[in-house]
């Protein structure tokens, strides 16, 4: 399915600055919410034969449809999904080259908006889900990853929704490239950090708190309910606020005895502990030396969580 992109530009009032080829440069439509300047320098390019597009400047990208979908919403709002974003490039392919100079000369060269873009359920109808192959890799059943809403994205990217803790909203979500160690935040400066991924998984007896929300799904996957991830190894006060609604909190970030970062985490939880008063033990990677639970076998996750260290030990807890 090919599409008029210069047409389908000027119809999203996208200016375009200069041609290189099959390369089209413009003003970055979405610049503006997602680093709150306007775009003075361009930087954002769409392929006129395939419709890819990607700012180098703000990072947005995506395909031709995603494109529709993001624009539409951040100034009409009105939240296109796949299907209706492929309608309404159709109906622009039938507009005709008089009336399309006739709109040329009524809209700006450039609409820049007043506030940063809502989020709706609607943008996550872009993605699909995780393909089989991706998911043996990582050890994560299909069931898991449906019930932690892990998407995946064209490019091998897998998407994780990051939803408001008290209504379920959602505020965004998180990509994280299969095989490259690199995260990028939707839309930038998205508050992570007020959140906790699978919060809705969280067990009021018991919740198993991990860095890496794609380690919360492996967890879910070895069969143990109550996973969540706080999207990082630094816990925010808000986050173990939110911990506090589970009997027990069991910390499994990355291997305390490998990992500096994980080590870390696990002595700030500590102090978080005490000035909170909850029950706090450390997951048990024993002598395996791996070092994550996204590693493991199911019966070593099992076993790290069955044997889980109480933390009235200190660093003997989580060390050794």
């Amino acid at each position: 399915m090919s599409f008029n992109i210069p047409q389908v530009l000027a119809n999203l009032s996208i200016e375009i600055v200069r041609a290189r080829g099959s390369e089209l440069l413009c003003l970055c439509p979405m610049h503006k919410s997602r680093t709150g300047k306007e775009d003075h320098n361009p930087s954002w390019w769409i392929n006129e034969d395939t419709g890819a597009h990607i700012c180098f400047s703000c990072g947005f990208k995506g395909n031709v449809f995603s494109l529709v979908a993001e624009v539409r919403e951040l100034y009409i709002g009105d939240g296109l999904d796949y299907e209706a974003a492929k309608q309404w490039l159709a109906n622009v392919e039938e507009i005709s080259v008089e009336e399309l100079a006739e709109r040329l000369k009524r809209v700006p060269t450039h609409v820049t908006s007043t506030q940063s873009i809502p989020m709706s359920e609607a943008r996550l109808a872009l993605f699909t889900d995780p393909p089989e192959w991706a998911l043996e890799k990582r050890r994560l059943k299909a069931e898991s990853a449906h019930r932690y809403e892990v998407l995946w994205a064209p490019d091998n990217t897998w998407i994780l929704p990051i939803r408001n803790p008290h209504d379920y909203s959602l505020m965004g979500w998180q990509e994280k490239q299969e095989g490259v160690r690199k995260f990028k935040n939707t839309p930038v400066g998205v508050k992570k950090a007020s959140t906790l991924f699978g919060g809705h998984e969280q067990n009021p007896d018991m919740v198993i708190v991990v860095e890496s929300p794609l380690d919360a799904v492996r967890i879910s996957s070895a069969g143990i309910i109550g996973a969540v991830s706080t999207f990082g190894a630094i816990v925010s006060d808000a986050q173990v606020k939110l911990l506090r609604y589970s009997d027990t909190v069991i910390a499994a970030f990355d291997n305390p005895n490998i990992d500096e970062a994980g080590r870390n985490a696990c002595a700030a939880m500590i102090v978080s502990a005490r000035k909170y008063g909850m029950t706090l033990k450390f997951f048990n990677y024993g002598s395996t030396g791996i070092k994550d639970v996204g590693d493991m076998t199911d019966e070593q996750v099992q076993h790290g969580v069955e044997t889980a260290k109480d933390s009235i030990y200190g660093e003997k807890a989580y060390l050794g």
